[in-house]
């Protein structure tokens, strides 16, 4: 199935040429990862493990057909395409035919979730910590997305949704709307966002809010987020009843943008409510405060291509409906490299 799909990205990529643009590109990130985990509750645990990994993968094309239609597929060469997605392979990771009529954009196919403010506008790529609020943004889906931009800004009204999977409650559907700003020649841009996502909870929704900001000034970066996240009646509180989970998050991250060498610092702070699960399961409160530090060295300002070390640290208190106070760390470390390159050059 992967082999059949493949060949036809590579025969679409070849029929496009008589397209106005076409390319064909392969990325991929691979790391030594380095981990050590240290849980202190009733007793101690420690334990430490290194592995390489193909952290990300994918193989792309795209076709320019005119000035107002173009296509666009992405394959996951590290996914299994045993599950679908509204009868789509995981494996296919984008599917989408773009046409804009104007100021007017119409994206029908399978897309990304526009949730999670300037950090979910990162390719998987190019992180190494990500906050929960980000992991909890269900996967690409399908549907429709449509957006209106005037004067370098944009609204984008989405309805994404996923099938039943046979025999459970399956409700994926993701509604929402979400604003990109452009001031200043993109010195500024903020971004505010807002959705409703189904669960396999019948009737019972998730619900994403996330504002964040992205300054640019000279080589240097920063974006900020705050993001709150609400699953329905998915939680506990401290007198054992129902109750709605809650995290609520930040995240700061400042980049220098030299020609070769590219340090930067991300810091995130979560809080979980009402056992929100994602952070310590059982937990009925949870604070987590993670961060990394980490280098980039791009050999050739023109190349596409990368060297990273990377350290991150994260400790997470948790609280359970007893008053017992448990704590969690962990400590990363990636070695590695970035590549990306257009196939049909």
């Amino acid at each position: 199935m992967k082999a059949s799909i493949i060949l036809a990205a590579l025969a679409f990529a070849s029929s496009s040429a008589m397209a106005l643009e076409s390319t064909l590109d392969l990325k991929g990130r691979f790391d030594y990862v380095r981990t050590e985990t240290e849980n202190k509750a009733a007793t101690t645990t420690k334990s430490s493990s290194g592995e390489y990994k193909i952290n990300f993968l994918r193989l792309g094309t795209s076709a320019k057909f005119n000035d107002t239609t173009k296509l666009k597929l992405v394959l996951d060469l590290t996914d299994s395409d045993a599950a679908k997605t509204n009868s789509v392979s995981e494996f296919v990771d984008e599917a989408t035919l773009t046409k804009t009529f104007g100021d007017f954009s119409f994206i029908a196919g399978k897309q990304g979730v526009l949730v999670g403010g300037r950090e979910n506008d990162w390719s998987k790529r190019d992180m190494y910590i990500s906050s929960k609020f980000n992991g909890e943004i269900a996967d690409n889906l399908v549907g429709l997305t449509a957006g209106y931009t005037i004067m370098n800004q944009s609204v984008y009204l989405q309805h994404l949704e996923t099938a039943s999977n046979g025999g459970g409650f399956t409700d994926k559907k993701a509604t929402g709307l979400a604003y990109y700003g452009n001031f200043m020649d993109g010195m500024i841009s903020p971004i505010v966002s807002y959705h409703k996502v189904g669960t396999t909870r019948q009737g019972q929704y998730d619900t994403f809010l996330a504002a964040g900001v992205q300054v640019s000034t000279m080589n240097i970066v920063f974006e900020f987020d705050y993001l709150m996240l609400e699953q329905e009646k998915n939680g506990t509180n401290t007198a054992g009843s129902t109750a709605d989970a809650e995290l609520k998050t930040m995240v700061a991250h400042v980049r220098y943008n030299h020609e070769n060498f590219k340090p930067f610092f991300k810091y995130i702070m979560e809080k979980g409510d009402n056992s929100f699960s994602s952070l310590i399961a059982g937990a009925v409160e949870t604070e987590k405060n993670s961060w990394e530090l980490g280098l980039e060295y791009v050999p050739n300002k023109d190349e596409d291509m990368r060297y990273h070390a990377v350290y991150n640290s994260s400790e997470a208190k948790q609280t359970s409906g007893a008053g017992t106070r448990n704590k969690n760390e962990e400590q990363k470390i990636y070695a590695g490299l970035a590549f990306g390159m257009n196939l049909l050059k």
